[in-house]
């Protein structure tokens, strides 16, 4: 496996593990880190937006882990797609969970530099938040 697709590998299973998102960020995240998506809600940028999203994720499901499909690298950039899987027990989004088991499938794609992120594109299904419990 090639260096940026170790750290991808690293990236996912420290969200999965950590308590301290903080530290996960400041790690893996460039200070001048850039996010292309626009996430409702969250009125926040870069760096600060990881924290704010990875922080709603780890409450929202304690139990979170990153399920990795594929990882695809070209450059100094890499593909991942897979899913968010836990059971969603805090908030999140302005939902809150019901005890049931989510999985949320996403497609990431990361620029490196220099052994941290730098930019990421994304897109994540979150629909299985709003999917009754059975």
């Amino acid at each position: 496996m090639s260096e940026l697709k170790d750290l991808m590998t690293n990236v996912y299973a420290e969200m999965s593990t950590t308590d301290d998102v903080d530290a996960m960020v400041d790690k893996y995240f460039a200070v001048d880190f850039v996010e292309h998506d626009t996430i409702p809600g969250i009125d926040a940028e870069g760096r600060e937006l990881a924290r704010v999203m990875f922080g709603m994720m780890k409450s929202g499901m304690p139990d979170i882990r990153v399920e990795v499909d594929m990882m695809v690298e070209e450059g100094n950039k890499v593909a991942a797609f897979g899913a968010f899987v836990g059971t969603f027990t805090g908030e999140m989004m302005g939902m809150a969970g019901q005890g049931q088991e989510v999985r949320m499938p996403f497609a990431d794609v990361l620029e490196w530099r220099d052994g941290q992120l730098v930019a990421h594109w994304g897109v994540s299904d979150m629909s299985a938040l709003f999917a009754p419990t059975s």
